[in-house]
């Protein structure tokens, strides 16, 4: 078993140096600790919503863990993240062209409007919206939002109930290893 001798003299060096080493251990571990927090919101509390905000899969896949400082940063990078996060209060969306686009394709993508069709050996099939009838119901959501707003999911807020676990578990594990 290695031991070591030191003088009293060394003592205060050894205790700076055991206080950096410590510092250093613990934001180790909450970055792990906020990595851990990312994999959380993306594998259980995304999916586990009523109506999951996936489309792409651009909104789940921006969720990062950073470092900053001595602490650890959890954050989604995506620019309708706070959209999603806090909701559109009414009055504040105001369709203009580029919004009515964006809904047109995630209308066709989700195969809303357009109608069944039975041929006539009995086969049913649904035949997609055209692009006048997508762009119709796309116009429909937006003036729906504009009038009623969206309320938030607040993704973060309900993570935030295993963040203290996850830290604790992460930082006394780095600590352990010192």
């Amino acid at each position: 078993m290695p031991t070591g001798v030191y003088s009293l003299r060394d003592a205060g060096v050894m205790v700076d140096l055991l206080g950096k080493e410590m510092r250093e251990a613990a934001s180790r571990g909450l970055l792990s600790a906020a990595n851990r927090a990312v994999a959380h919101i993306v594998g259980e509390v995304i999916p586990g919503l009523e109506h999951p905000p996936v489309d792409r899969g651009h909104y789940r896949a921006a969720w990062r863990a950073k470092r900053d400082g001595h602490d650890a940063v959890v954050e989604n990078l995506s620019p309708y993240a706070p959209m999603i996060e806090d909701g559109i209060r009414p009055g504040r969306l105001h369709p203009g062209r580029t919004l009515i686009e964006a809904l047109t394709a995630w209308v066709k993508r989700k195969r809303l409007g357009g109608r069944t069709v039975t041929s006539k050996s009995g086969k049913v099939r649904h035949v997609a919206a055209t692009e006048t009838e997508a762009r119709r119901i796309a116009w429909a959501i937006a003036k729906a939002v504009e009038k009623r707003g969206r309320p938030g999911l607040h993704v973060l807020e309900r993570a935030s109930a295993r963040f203290p676990g996850f830290i604790a578990e992460e930082v006394r594990r780095e600590m352990r290893a010192v």
